[in-house]
């Protein structure tokens, strides 16, 4: 039979007290009945100092005290004494509860073995009670283990209290487990359970879960990186869908163009003209170009692309890419400028993916930037080395930055990304400088205030 979490916490709770309660009952228990007798102990061997004192005060002596301890025989009395020995009042029989050796260390009562005449060895007296009268010690009391204490009937009462104050103590203690294991079990499931229940709705495919965070302990935690995780997957699922649909759209346009002219040649509605063979030409490498950027983009996010990096000064990087577009630039009627410091730290990267990376983003802010702006390549070295492609073109709006490196993201939807760049430009550029140990990063003030790609490395 299966039980809950809960069940096994009670139980738990409930095992854990039941065992203290009555491993402390015992040790109470046995340390009051120990503690109880060392009391009667101390007792009988007060009111037995206090007999033999009288004992010896009344007749000078310890001769005859055996007789009078252990069968109630009164001696003789001695000349000039009291004609009757008058003992102290005492509160229980004393008899056979200890011995007594005189001050010659002779035993005047059985002790250890020794009986009543023998020669007690000096060192059995060292944990002894010495019986002084008048500063003379007369006498010394042996507490003998052997000896069985007799309980009053007042102390076998009050030893028989304190169990049941005991028991009574330790059922008080198994309920109060059983409610606090109840109340403590209830209230640390309740976050479990509500992570269950989310669990079982995200397996079902309801990805918007957001449990309750109520605690800073590691349910808080775990509640926190759920709902993160749920968040996670909502983005990603919306991403999905929005790559298959921008996939599907950009292999859908090229593939229709490319379907149509074949159906009107086979119908003999047209003829294949140079004009129309270059079209055919330039969509199948649109679908060339496109394949070939998913190919390359999913090769570096899976590590699977080999990176050779080797030291190299930034700004040989930006002079060749610069010598490259500049004709391009002139043509578009817009300025491509480069500014380098006097000198930088060399770095450690592929100087050809460095290339393919910096070729992308200017190729990008050529495509945005209108005639007569400005596009400008840098470098600074300071505490990084900072690689900055900027543009005076349209710009990127503050709630599309976070995205602009997704795959297939467009600010602006009207943007075709014409010439094969389907929005995967960006997306390449990040892996690629991530698998290279750097970072990349967007800034822009607004639309149609141009943009700048920054691209961070450690010296």
């Amino acid at each position: 039979m299966k039980r809950s979490l809960q069940g096994k916490l009670i139980l738990s709770y409930l095992g854990v007290a039941l065992i203290t309660v009555l491993v402390v009952s015992a040790l109470i228990r046995l340390t009051s009945g120990q503690s109880l007798m060392e009391m009667v102990a101390d007792q009988q061997t007060a009111e037995l100092e206090e007999l033999v004192q009288a004992y010896y005060g009344t007749y000078g002596t310890l001769e005859g005290f055996a007789e009078v301890y252990l069968q109630n025989k009164m001696p003789e009395p001695a000349p000039n004494q009291p004609s009757e020995f008058e003992p102290p009042p005492i509160g229980r029989e004393l008899r056979g509860v200890a011995g007594l050796v005189d001050a010659e260390y002779q035993a005047i009562l059985p002790s250890w073995g020794y009986d009543i005449g023998q020669t007690v060895p000096a060192d059995m007296l060292r944990q002894s009670t010495p019986v002084k009268v008048d500063g003379e010690t007369v006498a010394y009391i042996l507490q003998d283990a052997r000896f069985e204490f007799k309980l009053s009937a007042e102390e076998q009462l009050f030893l028989q209290r304190t169990t049941l104050a005991i028991g009574l103590a330790a059922l008080a203690g198994v309920l109060a487990a059983f409610a606090m294991g109840t109340l403590l079990a209830s209230r640390l499931l309740l976050p479990i359970r509500r992570l269950t229940h989310a669990s079982q709705a995200l397996a079902r495919g309801e990805l918007q879960q957001k449990v309750p965070v109520t605690s800073q302990d590691e349910l808080g935690q775990l509640t926190t990186t759920f709902n993160q995780m749920s968040a996670d997957l909502v983005h990603a699922d919306q991403q999905r869908k929005r790559l298959t649909a921008d996939i599907t759209h950009d292999l859908s346009t090229p593939l229709q163009i490319i379907s149509g002219y074949i159906e009107m040649l086979e119908a003999g509605e047209t003829t294949l003209t140079p004009q129309r063979l270059e079209i055919i030409k330039t969509e199948i490498e649109h679908l060339r170009r496109l394949v070939s950027d998913l190919s390359l983009l999913t090769q570096v996010e899976a590590g699977g692309l080999e990176i050779q990096a080797q030291p190299i000064h930034p700004e040989v990087l930006l002079e060749r890419v610069t010598q490259a577009y500049q004709p391009i630039a002139e043509r578009q009627g817009v300025t491509l400028s480069l500014e380098l410091p006097a000198s930088s730290p060399t770095i450690q990267v592929d100087e050809m993916r460095m290339l393919q990376v910096l070729k992308n983003l200017v190729d990008n802010a050529l495509r945005y930037t209108p005639q007569g702006g400005t596009i400008t390549l840098s470098v600074t070295a300071e505490e990084q080395v900072q690689f900055r492609v900027s543009d005076s073109g349209a710009g990127i709006e503050a709630e599309d930055l976070p995205y602009v490196f997704d795959r297939f993201y467009r600010a602006d939807p009207a943007r075709s990304g014409g010439g094969g760049k389907m929005g995967l430009g960006l997306a390449i550029c990040k892996a690629l400088i991530t698998a290279q140990g750097g970072i990349i990063a967007a800034e822009s003030a607004g639309k149609d205030l141009g943009t700048t790609i920054v691209i961070s490395f450690s010296p």
